[in-house]
């Protein structure tokens, strides 16, 4: 599956200083017990693990039905067979925040490059909330995925969208995310470096989520193979 591709990583890292939600639990990551403390006076052997204290929806993260559905699956009940796919990038970084992107606007970009929906499991929308990050301005830099073009994509199959921003509506009153009552269907967000992905072609979408019990989200490590050429 490598053999003649690019692997591109589309996660923040993890660690104490991470910017989070306002609403979830502060990161943190940090040494529990090190080399100096755990050196044998007797030899050379020393180790080193960390303790890990994080919220599900920290960092590059899926949002499962049960975030905002109270009778929803978790993310450990994700199905395996779309955590790999093919997978498009959208550009509408040229958009204002608090702006929208709809069902049209979505297909006809998939129109402009030739590619059926169909043939898709993710779609990745590029919002220019990337260059943000770690601002104050990164909360605010978004674009609501609206209803209708999330409706459309899980009607063609396409189960899992994402995003580079904080969030994929508006605060007042999250309606894409109260989607997640109506329908089964899964979103990531903070990802990052999708303007190093083509806009004209697919490529291969890696989003395996952490096996945590019943939990509303769970962090991924994102990752586009892209075929050179």
């Amino acid at each position: 599956m490598f053999e003649g591709c690019d692997v591109i990583d589309l996660t923040r890292p993890i660690h104490t200083n991470m910017p989070v939600f306002p609403a979830i639990p502060k990161t943190y990551l940090g040494v529990y017990r090190g080399h100096k403390e755990t050196v044998r006076p007797d030899s050379a052997i020393s180790h080193q693990s960390n303790i890990l204290v994080m919220g599900d929806h920290a960092g590059t993260h899926i949002d499962a039905p049960l975030h905002f559905n109270p009778n929803g699956t978790g993310i450990d009940q994700m199905p395996r067979e779309i955590m790999v796919g093919n997978a498009v990038v959208q550009d509408f970084s040229y958009k204002s925040p608090g702006d929208s992107v709809t069902a049209d606007e979505v297909k006809e970009n998939l129109e402009r490059i030739g590619l059926k929906a169909r043939d898709l499991r993710y779609i990745l929308f590029r919002t220019g909330a990337s260059e943000y990050y770690q601002t104050d301005d990164y909360w605010s830099h978004y674009l609501e995925i609206r209803v209708d073009a999330v409706e459309w994509m899980l009607d063609q199959g396409i189960l899992v969208f994402g995003v580079d921003a904080s969030t994929v509506d508006h605060a007042r009153d999250r309606a894409t995310h109260m989607l997640m009552r109506k329908r089964p269907a899964y979103h990531i967000e903070n990802l990052t470096n999708l303007d190093k992905l083509p806009e004209d072609r697919m490529f291969t979408f890696i989003c395996a989520p952490l096996l945590l019990k019943n939990s509303s989200a769970g962090p991924i490590r994102a990752l586009a193979l892209v075929r050179r050429g």
